[in-house]
């Protein structure tokens, strides 16, 4: 009797461990939806709520700096959907969306390179949000970054090359007081707590 009871309640634990009742053991926070624009198909990405805009003409996106931002969130379309795309944390993403946000206001500045110092105070925030989320919850994301995925046209290159020319010779650090959880422009505990 006891080894019946046993044996079942093994089964059941096994059930469990693998979704049990055939339901899929897919993230639901993570969908893709089908559909038509401008007689194209394409899939809409819904990553923990966030969706994703649709990939843009790659010749019209890069035919200008700013390239083409849908959603108006600041951050380009292809580089937003890499961001998503490429990295498996909320907390990686939101950081890496806070740095393309800074960089696609460079990008768009008639002013970057005459007042490149004051554009690179840009720079304390999001340097001061990697090292607030470092000492408060040990995790490194002040490696990872996104410029790459901003800067990938000649044209893109030569403004952020201009750019940090004209910040050639100058020593730059972050003031302590951006060491701060104010200097993140996200939930912090939202973006740790996310199913990815």
């Amino acid at each position: 009797m006891i080894k019946n009871i046993i044996t079942a309640l093994v089964i059941l634990l096994i059930i469990s461990a693998c979704g049990g009742g055939g339901e899929s053991s897919e993230d639901s926070s993570n969908t893709e939806t089908p559909i038509t624009e401008n007689h194209t198909t394409q899939k809409v990405i819904v990553i923990n709520g966030h969706t994703l805009p649709p990939e843009p003409d790659e010749a019209l996106n890069n035919s200008t700096l700013a390239g083409i931002d849908s959603n108006n969130n600041g951050v380009r379309d292809d580089v937003e959907r890499k961001i998503y795309l490429n990295h498996d944390t909320e907390i990686a993403r939101q950081k890496l969306m806070q740095s393309a946000k800074v960089e696609q206001k460079w990008l768009e500045a008639d002013d970057l390179i005459e007042n490149a110092k004051e554009w690179h105070k840009l720079m304390y925030l999001r340097i001061g949000c990697s090292r607030y989320i470092y000492y408060e919850y040990n995790i490194k994301l002040y490696r990872i970054t996104t410029e790459d995925y901003t800067f990938n046209t000649r044209d893109r290159v030569e403004k952020y090359m201009d750019y940090n020319q004209a910040l050639s010779g100058g020593v730059y650090s972050t003031p302590n007081n951006y060491k701060a959880k104010s200097s993140c422009d996200f939930n912090i505990t939202k973006a740790l707590g996310a199913v990815n």
